[in-house]
């Protein structure tokens, strides 16, 4: 395991580091004439603590899915720290950085991303195949197990239903056993139903001790957490608990300061 990746793992037993640490965060994309420069992110502060869960929420083109990738460090912020467990990942090289999202942090899509030629447990085995894990099939049926599906684990995605294809992803996400479970409108292509399935799994999840992210657009999705982050043109209007700042933020577009995202 690389220093990087190891470096991130050490504070994890430390209740007092928090999962997530951003200073000054920003995120610029230049367009060639610099008056054309889009702030995606502009100047974020805040922090997230081990267990919290955190909906993002905000108007489309708010920066919610680039503060989302910054933190899952799909991409690099272009200034600003990024602390995940204690550890400055802002600047680490492309090697490093696909080594901690391996490592440490999970992903579930709006679109599931399984392989369709890949069985329910083959999807799951993977990142443990990229991390060179052993024993992987074993752990990749236990979280299968976990969210529902032992007894769907050798069914290829066609095969299975909307919302056990996102269980599926969830149990993916969770099977290298991360830091932080990052989502991006996870029940976006569910039905009303199955979203309420997915997002009972998923606060499960939180009260058993896992770090929880969500972008959505759903509010009651994001009353089911904790605290919100309520973001507009890069910066965050209000954070705190997800009540009070989502009332604040239906208000708003009522009034035709914000929209849906």
């Amino acid at each position: 395991m690389s220093e990087a990746v190891a470096a991130v793992g050490e504070g994890a037993s430390d209740a007092a580091v928090p999962t997530v640490e951003v200073e000054g965060l920003t995120k610029v994309y230049q367009a060639g004439d610099p008056d054309l420069a889009v702030r995606a992110l502009d100047g974020l502060d805040f922090r997230i603590e081990r267990g919290d869960s955190v909906a993002i929420v905000g108007p489309s083109g708010c920066g919610k899915s680039t503060l989302l990738h910054v933190l899952g460090c799909l991409d690099r912020p272009t200034s600003g720290r990024y602390r995940l467990e204690g550890q400055d990942v802002a600047n680490l090289d492309e090697d490093a950085l696909a080594r901690i999202r391996n490592h440490h942090i999970g992903f579930v899509f709006q679109s599931f991303n399984l392989l369709p030629r890949m069985s329910a447990v083959e999807n799951v085995e993977l990142p443990l195949l990229y991390a060179g894990v052993s024993g992987g099939r074993e752990r990749a049926l236990s979280a299968l197990a976990r969210v529902g599906l032992a007894d769907q684990a050798h069914r290829w995605p066609n095969e299975l239903s909307g919302g056990q294809n996102q269980r599926v992803a969830i149990a993916r996400a969770l099977v290298t056993r991360p830091s932080l479970l990052l989502g991006d409108e996870p029940t976006g292509a569910l039905d009303s139903g199955t979203s309420a399935d997915v997002l009972d799994l998923l606060t499960t999840l939180h009260d058993e001790g896992t770090t929880l992210v969500l972008v959505t657009h759903d509010i009651a999705v994001a009353r089911r957490l904790r605290r919100a982050i309520w973001m507009r043109d890069g910066r965050i209007v209000d954070d705190g608990p997800s009540g009070p700042v989502l009332d604040a933020f239906i208000e708003a577009t009522a009034g035709g300061a914000d929209a849906p995202a």
